[in-house]
């Protein structure tokens, strides 16, 4: 199931500390773990270090100059619930900005709405035709970078922006950006913290202080959604989330999620995604490597995995999901979560209220290794997920295309799903600023 861009190898990789992978072709991981084990003591030796650093001298410069240099496009600010506007001025806002981004949808056509469900992965560092094919030509709405994308601050700037300039539809460019080993910017700004760690200090503060510091370091390099934080809660000793995770206990976790967040949404430059729903941190294997079955009762997820959830949901800054390939047996016993409709539709959005993007998890993963790429791109939307995570070369783009327009040709989708999700990609595009609308007239109001 697993392909890589014609003429390019997606097993490359920078040998930075980010050597696992979340939403990352399996390939890439393979041949390096026992560099986790190495880099891994590293990290420990230097921890102390880090988090004094963080604490102590949180504007120190990173190792590429970068920082010093005008961001690669003009970004907006990510708007999050004024405490000023009244309930009137917010509805109406609200009203405003879903009326003008129907009348964008109302412009395209099924292929193009099809094509911002759609987030690419590739191999290159620089851009080359058939990357330019897929945003030019397929109409693709997002891509997402890994490190081995990633060489240094002008590199990237000048891969984004050639990406920006040939979309119609400005780009959600997306990664990784954890810290610690899924630290996707560690050749442009060295080693940082992971979660675990800033989550044995009890430190809010400094969490807040690493989402400012990532934010600044994405802006700059022209990347708009950070695939993070993690918000599982950690249960057991095996699994993917070890270092990941902030802690082992809901509040703790949603304090420090929350935190990071906060701070990298502050500037409104970059929005945030929680993961991974419904909750890998009981689940004692990697969905990289096999599909794994979560046999807790609802009671215990409710109290345990999606606390952090419901807690964040409720402060109004969570603008996306992402979706994990793991079977949940008291809620749908038969698919894994990011193909459940019964999961993302039914505890997602119907019991928990989300009604931001949700994004799946790498689609190439082991653990969805029984399904066909067509069953995968047909189950994942019916099921409520709004971006596709990610399509790995020319061919599969094409292929998930076709697939979910053949959906809503035979009935099998309905267009008013399709308008749905692109209406919720857009608006987060909006909030962004990646679009230009309008002024809207709501100043008055008391709303921004």
């Amino acid at each position: 199931m697993i392909e890589t861009t014609p003429g390019a190898s997606a097993s490359s990789d920078s040998g930075s500390a980010g050597s696992r992978r979340d939403s990352e072709p399996r390939q890439a991981q393979r041949g390096r773990r026992w560099r986790l084990w190495i880099m891994s003591a590293v990290i420990l030796t230097l921890a102390l270090v880090v988090v004094a650093v963080s604490i102590f001298a949180p504007d120190t410069p990173a190792p590429d100059s970068f920082f010093n240099t005008t961001p690669v496009a003009p970004l907006g600010r990510l708007r999050t619930p004024n405490a000023h506007a009244t309930p009137l001025a917010a509805m109406l806002r609200e009203q405003a900005e879903t009326q003008y981004v129907n009348g964008l949808i109302s412009h395209m056509t099924l292929d193009e709405e099809i094509g911002q469900m759609i987030m690419i992965g590739f191999a290159e560092t620089q851009m080359d035709s058939a990357l330019a094919y897929q945003i030019q030509q397929l109409h693709v709405g997002s891509a997402i970078l890994y490190a081995f994308n990633i060489q240094n601050g002008p590199q990237m700037q000048a891969l984004v922006s050639g990406m920006q300039a040939d979309a119609t539809t400005p780009l959600l460019i997306a990664t990784d950006q954890e810290g610690g080993e899924v630290n996707r910017l560690a050749s442009v700004i060295g080693l940082t913290p992971s979660a675990a760690m800033i989550g044995a200090t009890g430190n809010t503060n400094l969490a807040h202080q690493r989402g400012l510091q990532d934010a600044q370091a994405l802006a700059q390099l022209g990347i708009n959604l950070d695939l993070a934080p993690v918000v599982d809660v950690l249960q057991t000793s095996g699994g993917d989330v070890q270092s990941r995770s902030f802690g082992s206990t809901p509040g703790k976790v949603t304090a420090m999620a929350g935190a990071y967040l906060s701070g990298l949404e502050q500037s409104g430059q970059v929005a945030g995604a929680l993961k991974h729903f419904p909750g890998l941190g009981d689940v004692p294997v990697d969905p990289h490597e096999q599909l794994y079955t979560l046999n807790r009762s609802k009671a215990q997820l409710e109290a345990i995995d999606w606390a952090p959830y419901r807690a964040l949901l409720a402060t109004g800054q969570v603008h996306a999901i992402m979706s994990t390939h793991i079977i949940l047996g008291a809620i749908d016993p038969t698919r894994p979560a990011s193909l459940s409709e019964p999961v993302l539709t039914g505890i997602l959005r119907d019991e928990l209220g989300f009604n931001g993007v949700i994004i799946t998890d790498g689609i190439y993963m082991h653990a969805l290794q029984s399904y066909s790429l067509d069953q995968i791109a047909l189950y994942a939307v019916q099921a409520g997920n709004d971006i596709i995570c990610s399509t790995y070369s020319i061919q599969s783009t094409e292929e998930v295309i076709a697939t979910l327009h053949n959906a809503v040709q035979s009935g099998k989708l309905s267009k008013a799903h399709i308008d749905a999700s692109v209406r919720r990609i857009l608006l987060l595009k909006l909030q962004l600023g990646l679009l230009h609308a309008p002024n809207f007239g709501l100043s008055g109001l008391g709303v921004k």
